[in-house]
This record gives structure tokens, sequence and C-alpha cells, in this order.
């Protein structure tokens, strides 16, 4: 590419502190989902605010503002096909400005509202009403119908009430839950058991260092147990719920994760 167009690339992606996020669960509810997303990305730094819409077109995106671009950068890297709600989500940086920065950098400029449907209808409607009306209306040199004449009955008036929309309940799907709630609640300590008596740290650390949130590992090897801490509950049901947790086996032992008991 042209030495131009790349040092034009290098300023947008230095200046763009936006992840865009992708192929995300629609059954989920949206302030469900924002508080979720907020949780597991806020392991990368300060977040200004996190977008996202049940609309059709937005559905399944959101949108996960930092306070810095190294957070986004890292961001990226690193949750790039995470599981997320049974899917893996896709991640990359916005190709445009978010308004929460355009404001902290003194450049919004505020979108015009763009018209609903109900307020075209509404419109129509109203413009429909105001020739019927001026129709309506005798003209003022006409004759007076005299007295002992019985006036004719006026036509019924036309009938004004809205059109019965139907409503797709469909699309609006289940509400899910997150983390999956289990007996032991949720918690930020994952619990692992039938661990053999040999084991070490490591056999665990390479199980969940690379999840989002990780902290430390504490083994029991007497009692072939272990203690997984993550920052928060959140990240720790994310951690639950990935499939190579969920098969981990460890000396030739399948091991079983659960919430640890508070």
């Amino acid at each position: 590419r042209p030495p131009r167009i790349l040092r034009l690339q290098n300023i947008i992606r230095m200046s763009n502190y936006t992840v865009y996020v992708n192929n995300l669960n629609e059954k989920v509810n949206v302030q469900e989902l924002k508080k979720a997303l907020a949780h597991v990305f806020s392991q990368f730094g300060k977040i200004l605010e996190v977008c996202a819409s049940k609309s059709l077109k937005r559905r399944g995106q959101a949108w996960v503002v930092f306070d810095e671009t190294e957070s986004a950068e890292k961001c990226i890297k690193e949750m790039q096909g995470f599981n997320f709600y049974d899917k893996p989500m896709r991640v990359a940086l916005a190709k445009s400005k978010s308004d929460a920065i355009a404001k902290r950098d003194g450049t919004f400029v505020p979108r015009p509202q763009k018209q609903t449907r109900r307020t075209k209808k509404g419109k129509k409607r109203k413009m429909s009403n105001d020739t019927k009306e001026k129709k309506q209306k005798p003209n003022g040199s006409a004759a007076k119908p005299m007295a002992t004449e019985t006036p004719l009955a006026a036509p019924p008036a036309p009938s004004m009430a809205a059109p019965t929309i139907p409503v797709n309940t469909a699309s609006r799907g289940p509400q899910m839950s997150f983390p999956p709630r289990q007996a032991a609640g949720p918690n930020r300590i994952l619990f692992v058991e039938n661990l053999p008596g040999d084991a070490q740290q490591n056999c665990l650390d390479d199980i969940f260092a690379k999840m989002p949130g990780f902290k430390e590992v504490r083994v029991i090897a007497a009692r072939g147990v272990a203690f997984v801490e993550f920052e928060n509950d959140y990240v720790a049901g994310m951690a639950l719920n990935q499939p190579s947790v969920k098969e981990a086996e460890v000396g030739g032992n399948k091991l079983h994760i659960t919430f640890a008991k508070q």
C-alpha cells in the first residue's frame, strides 16, 4: 500500500479507543449483555461506556469504549474468538470515533434524529385528516337550506382507530443469566476436585492462566483439590463454561470443577 495510506491507518489505529464486538448471542437480554461485557473487558483498562441495542440492525453487536488506546489494542489481541455465551466473539477496532471520546476531546456533533415509522405514519394521518376536513367544510356562498326542510344526515365520520400491528414475540427469545447459576452460587473462586495425588500447580496454570481475569491457583495435594481465583464472579463463570475447562484432565483424571462455596 502507498506510504500515505499506511500512515493514515496508523494514525486512526493510534487514536481509536473503541472495540467493536460482534457474533454475540442474540438471545441474551441487552442490559445483561452490557453488564457482562463490562465485567469481562474491564481487566484491560478503564471502560467509559458499553453500547448495545436490541434493534434488528444492531442485534448481536456491541461497542466497548476504553479510556486509553492501549487498552483497546490489548483487548483485541487477547479476546479474539473468546467463547462468550456459547459463541466465539469477534473483535476489531471500531471504524468511527465514539460519542464519549468526541465529547471528551470537544469534537462531538449531535446526530440528526431519525424519524421512526410511528412518527411518519402520524404525520401522514394528520395530513389526511386536514384534507378531509377541508372537503367537508360548506362553501360560504352556497344557499342556506330552508327552515322547513329536514337537513340531510351527515355521513358517518371515518374511523380513526390505529391499525393493529402484530408483535413478533418469537424474536425476543428467553433471557439468559450470566454466568449460569449453580448450586454453590456465583463466586470468583472455582473449586477443583479429583486431582491426582502428585498434581502440581503448573498443571492447573496451563489450563487457567490464559483465561481473562485469572489471578492464582492454590493446590491442596493431600486432599486432591485446588482453588482457582479470578478477579470477579463474572470472569470466573466465563472460565467455568469454556470447553477446555469442562473437558480438563490432569494425569488421566477428569476434573470436576464448580464454584467454591462461600
